[in-house]
């Protein structure tokens, strides 16, 4: 604590934490609100169409941790050039990724709309949700392209401290694909009653709609960048060697990670099917929870990039190090916030008193976990992504996460067969390990590094 209260007082550093990281946040919210909106929906219909439409957008979800991986890690690049004031290194690496995330958008769109039905047996072998996947798939697939572009620009435009136009295209997304789900699903205002198949069509057009705000915007409105359609055909060897660089530490990290958390899943729906139900409502609480501390992470990384670019080698660790200690506060409000509100958001669910129950009992480790996030994750995602320690970023992810983590639980789970509340600590004891390395990192000034080059 009394670190905390030595925490320099940057103005201008909380200046910036407030200006970006709240839109961030407020898109964040918006993208969660979208994906309980879907859920809330198709729960209507049963279990079938919500099964199907929760495994048809698995390949999406892939797709999605591409574009985060990348964008991500071109972000180190673009914040740094954005302190330089160089802007023409920002054309090109935007138009790079625009291209690829393009190429890569249509290939998925291709497999899914030619082979839904083989897409749909990777994941399931139930005809019912097999034919309500492909016919679902039919209609979603045509998204990939418009949702590719337009996520990747507004996350690109992070690095220059544009962020309003990402709040305004998931605000309007969100308000498309609520009208839309009602309309289609539900046969409203009369339109045919399509279900599964409005759904995947809803979500289509609010797709579109945000790829015309962002395109347009970025296109012919935006004055920062002044970025154009020509200047989709930019190319530069030498950046797209740093690109390869800097994304693909940050891309397989986001796979590693994801990957460790479908194990958990794997791992309850072997030792418990109410393990199951109350992990889930956990994994909702504990999004809506990060929703704020991924904002400021986010910001951090912009910040700290910028910083570096501009020169000030020592301003960026000063500012790393108080972020560190913010996070530490974020972290103590976050999990206060789940002890006191764990009763009311547990019991909005419509699940069994066994299920409340033993969800109750986990949001109190959750509570300890969320603290551990706030840190690892700002220490991660904002001051180390943010200074282009990718490499040290990904192998921690992995080594404590594959090595310690999910080799544990299993044993915990299967072997040992302890308690559904040890199993989830022991599986969740990443964050913490992560946890104090990050602070031991940050420590020193190894992180802070210069990614850009003097002449493009």
């Amino acid at each position: 604590m009394q670190n905390i209260r030595k925490m320099p007082r940057d103005k201008e550093l909380f200046r910036m934490i407030v200006t970006i990281a709240i839109p961030v946040a407020l898109q964040n919210l918006l993208v969660f609100l979208t994906q309980i909106l879907d859920t809330i929906m198709l729960g209507e219909l049963g279990d079938v169409p919500l099964t199907a439409s929760s495994l048809g957008t698995q390949i999406f979800n892939v797709y999605s941790l591409f574009i985060f991986g990348l964008a991500g890690g071109s972000a180190v690049l673009t914040a740094q050039y954005w302190g330089k004031k160089e802007l023409q290194p920002i054309k090109i690496i935007i138009a790079t990724v625009t291209r690829l995330v393009t190429v890569v958008g249509l290939i998925l769109s291709v497999i899914v709309l030619v082979f839904p039905a083989q897409v749909m047996m990777i994941f399931s072998n139930d005809p019912e949700v097999i034919a309500a996947g492909e016919e679902y798939l039919r209609y979603v697939g045509y998204m990939y392209f418009f949702f590719g572009v337009s996520n990747s620009l507004t996350m690109l435009l992070r690095s220059v401290e544009k962020v309003r136009i990402a709040v305004v295209a998931n605000a309007v997304s969100l308000v498309t694909n609520g009208f839309f789900n009602y309309m289609l699903i539900f046969g409203k205002f009369g339109a045919p009653r399509l279900e599964i198949k409005g759904a995947a069509i809803a979500t289509t057009i609010a797709k579109v709609v945000e790829f015309l705000i962002v395109v347009i915007y970025v296109f012919f409105i935006e004055d920062r960048l002044k970025f154009r359609p020509k200047d989709l055909m930019l190319k530069s060897k030498v950046l797209s060697m740093d690109l390869r660089k800097y994304c693909t530490p940050v891309a397989v990290n986001e796979v590693v990670w994801s990957m460790g958390i479908a194990m958990q899943s794997v791992l309850f729906g072997r030792v418990s099917t109410l393990a199951v139900s109350a992990n889930a409502i956990i994994g909702v609480i504990q999004q809506m929870a990060t929703i704020v501390i991924f904002g400021v992470a986010n910001a951090t990384a912009v910040i700290i990039g910028k910083t570096i670019g501009e020169g000030d080698l020592d301003l960026a660790e000063r500012r790393g190090k108080t972020m560190k200690y913010f996070a530490v506060i974020m972290g103590i409000c976050s999990a206060a916030v789940i002890l006191l509100c764990r009763d009311v958001m547990v019991d909005f669910y419509n699940v069994s008193a066994e299920t409340k129950v033993l969800a109750k009992e986990m949001l109190l480790i959750t509570a300890i976990v969320v603290f551990f996030v706030s840190n690892c994750g700002v220490s991660i995602v904002g001051i180390l992504r943010g200074s282009g320690d990718t490499r040290f970023c990904m192998l921690i992810e992995i080594i404590t996460l594959w090595g310690v983590a999910v080799p544990l639980g299993f044993v915990a789970g299967l072997a040992l067969k302890l308690p559904v509340l040890v199993i989830y600590a022991v599986f969740k004891s990443d964050e913490m390990l992560k946890t104090f390395i990050c602070w031991y990192r940050i420590r020193g000034s190894r992180w802070v590094r210069s990614v850009t080059r003097d002449e493009i």
